[in-house]
């Protein structure tokens, strides 16, 4: 009898210290970001730039990912790369925009804007 309650009462500590070992886990992940994610879980390295909803559950997203702007077509089952940016492409997305230009002007803006080629030269 006394074996069972020591075994029970070992299985309950053992709970708790999980239990808490979680909440302070997971309370420092949210404060610093999770390991290898950069800062605050992607903070510089990752983000969305613009969006806008082009259906339903469809929408178009300009999506920053170290040093890239990428166009992406967001849908409930899939996301299509649609176009990419570098260097100072990509540098114009961060940019900070007009007050008036919404997501349609500077995509548009940033597709016609002439390519350099750096293949010859």
């Amino acid at each position: 009898m006394a074996a069972n309650l020591i075994s029970a009462l070992g299985m309950l500590f053992t709970t708790v210290l999980i239990l808490v070992l979680a909440y302070v886990t997971s309370r420092w992940i949210a404060a610093h970001g999770a390991p290898g994610a950069g800062l605050n879980g992607g903070g510089e390295n990752f983000r969305v730039l613009s969006r806008i909803g082009v259906g339903r559950n469809a929408s178009l997203l300009v999506f920053y990912a170290r040093g890239r702007c990428m166009l992406l077509g967001v849908t409930e089952q899939n996301i299509t790369l649609l176009k990419e940016w570098e260097g100072e492409e990509a540098e114009a997305w961060l940019s900070e925009p007009p007050p008036d230009a919404g997501f349609l002007d500077v995509l548009r803006d940033t597709l016609n804007r002439p390519r350099r080629n750096d293949n010859h030269g």
